[in-house]
């Protein structure tokens, strides 16, 4: 009886679904960087504006039970705009902590709807000490697949793709197989520090099908990227014997199997790959920008850019002009803009931490980068506050010049203590400043100006693995293991 009564509730709820809908609750942030190709911008969030921005506050903070290995104590928030269960409608936020734990939050209410702890099952032994670079746990932000867009055919990249800078071409992907094939209801894929893939449920958090063994036990792990039903990752840093690799994990295959490739140097650290519309896929090491074709990562071309960034970097990918072009932070603050084989070099700063971009209203292309240390003489900007010699927030627009694409300084913020990477929505950047405790900025896009400051609401220093923001509200995690959710207070 029980069973029959959320089996017609539920389908009340589906058919209450357009409603929901209709009142634009069902904007998702699916993976690092909001989407395949980690560019850091919520495209169709309207609730916060570059006039409310100052009216941003505090909703919630949270503090989970976590016993933090690393500074990197929970991983960027995943954010789920519209979940129907017999628990009604639900917008979720999940949240990996380094402890194998994963956490479902309910965004309007803030509360927990569910934990799920990653039980380890390996024969070699957890590892429980750590650095700087090898953490143990968890290491990996999880990944869910794309919400699909109504109306549109199934995305999947054209095999063969062509090189950067040409036109786009897309196929249709073969039907998926597989348990951990995505179909049907969405699920929370993760890695933990066992190796093993997990789909959890996204209404209990209960494993949807027996975990499988993927990758090396206690390795440093990116955070996961997924598309045409294949997940990328990258292990760096040799941690615990494990090689430093790019690994695509296809889900349509029963049990799921990783292809590799291996890399010399520093791998992508934290930041993980990028994915082109094409289907490429970019990975960024100590010394080359590498492009490699989907699935069986063969290698198709490579780009000089020596010296990766920081930990947390990854390679941009972007539309310009009917093209698409590829932003590659490089050592002691270069960022390589490729386009069509071409690469151009812009000396930024002392460090690049990350990377985003965005399209404004005029159809203007920009890219924001966070800047740890003094920006280079030879960047000529001036910041909105005088100097900046702990990092600020650079922006930059992506010009035409006789056929290609050069970038022209357009401002820089105040100064911030090793910024991480900033999301845009509306027109508004949206940036975390470091130091003992954390401040969230909230800046006009296009020209700096600073509308909102958490000033000292914040008491810990950021987790430093990512900023959400969706559906009008701001989520990141701090290094005592506390969620942060800000936004414009509503009545529920």
């Amino acid at each position: 009886m029980r069973a029959m009564k959320h089996l017609i509730f539920a389908a009340l709820l589906f058919g209450l679904a357009p409603a929901a809908h209709a009142q634009g609750r069902a904007l998702s942030w699916t993976g690092s960087g909001g989407d395949a190709q980690r560019s850091n911008w919520e495209r169709t969030d309207q609730r916060i504006t570059k006039d409310n921005a100052k009216d941003l506050q505090l909703l919630f903070k949270m503090k989970l039970e976590n016993q933090p290995r690393t500074p990197r104590a929970l991983m960027q928030p995943l954010i789920l705009g519209n979940l129907i269960s017999y628990r009604g409608f639900k917008e979720l936020a999940f949240v990996a902590s380094n402890s194998d734990v994963v956490y479902a939050i309910d965004a309007d209410l803030g509360k927990m709807f569910w934990t799920k702890h990653l039980e380890y099952a390996s024969l070699e032994p957890p590892v429980y000490s750590s650095s700087s670079t090898c953490s143990g746990g968890l290491t990996a932000t999880p990944v869910m697949p794309p919400p699909p867009v109504r109306g549109a055919p199934p995305r999947a990249p054209a095999r063969g793709a062509t090189q950067p800078g040409e036109p786009v071409s897309i196929t249709a992907p073969p039907p998926a197989r597989g348990p951990f094939a995505v179909f049907g209801q969405p699920g929370v894929y993760a890695i933990s520090s066992d190796g093993r893939l997990h789909r959890l449920n996204t209404s209990t958090g209960d494993d949807v099908v027996q975990p499988v063994k993927v990758l090396p036990s206690n390795a440093n792990v990116s955070s996961l990227n997924l598309e045409d039903n294949v997940i990328y990752a990258v292990t760096s840093h040799e941690c615990n014997g494990a090689t430093d690799a790019l690994w695509a994990i296809d889900l349509t295959l029963d049990p799921p199997k990783a292809a590799s490739y291996a890399l010399t140097g520093k791998g992508a650290g934290s930041g993980g790959v990028a994915v082109g519309a094409n289907g490429t896929v970019y990975v960024q090491t100590s010394e080359e920008l590498l492009a490699l074709n989907a699935h069986d990562l063969t290698l198709k071309q490579s780009f000089e850019a020596p010296g990766a960034a920081a930990e947390t970097s990854s390679p941009l990918v972007f539309a310009f002009q009917e093209r698409e072009l590829i932003a590659s932070p490089g050592k002691g603050g270069d960022l390589y803009l490729i386009d069509s084989g071409t690469v151009r070099k812009t000396s930024i700063g002392r460090n690049i931490e990350g990377l985003a971009t965005w399209q404004d209203a005029d159809g203007a292309r920009w890219i924001l980068a966070s800047v740890s240390g003094p920006l280079r003489p030879e960047f000529k900007v001036s910041t909105s506050n005088g100097a900046a010699p702990n990092g600020c927030i650079v922006a930059m627009k992506v010009e035409d010049q006789n056929g290609k694409a050069v970038l022209t300084p357009a401002w820089a913020s105040r100064d911030l203590v090793s910024p991480e990477t900033p999301v845009i929505a509306n027109g508004v950047a949206f940036a975390l400043s470091g130091g003992s405790h954390s401040t969230l900025y909230a800046l006009d896009a296009t020209t700096g100006k600073e509308l909102y400051s958490s000033h000292s609401l914040v008491t810990s220093p950021a987790a430093g693995t990512g900023v959400t923001v969706t559906n009008g509200r701001i989520y990141f995690g701090t290094t005592d293991g506390t969620f942060y959710a800000f936004g414009i207070y509503q009545e529920h």
